[in-house]
């Protein structure tokens, strides 16, 4: 069976205002990590784009399980509101 990467083309909310959508840009296989180009949808001036990077170590060999997709969707969540306007670093 062909393993596909999981894709999020339905907006998936962070706030009251903001979503994100998802598509795989490529796998590092070395270092076990996966990069997502993310959309922020809800801003007045249109959709931000950002990459998210995503370790993979942790998956194991079978990653057709909906844990796999679920673990990539809370990984990509999680830096996406990291990125939001709000957000201040420090």
């Amino acid at each position: 069976m062909t393993f596909t990467w999981p894709r999020f083309d339905k907006p998936i909310p962070l706030t009251e205002r903001t979503s994100w959508t998802a598509v795989f840009e490529s796998y590092d296989q070395r270092n076990e990590v996966c990069y997502y180009a993310v959309s922020l949808h809800g801003s007045a001036e249109g959709p931000r784009r950002i990459v998210a990077r995503v370790d993979t170590g942790w998956a194991g060999e079978d990653w057709s399980t909906p844990d796999f997709t679920q673990r990539i969707q809370r990984e990509i969540s999680w830096i996406a509101s990291q990125s939001l306007p709000d957000k201040t670093p420090g």
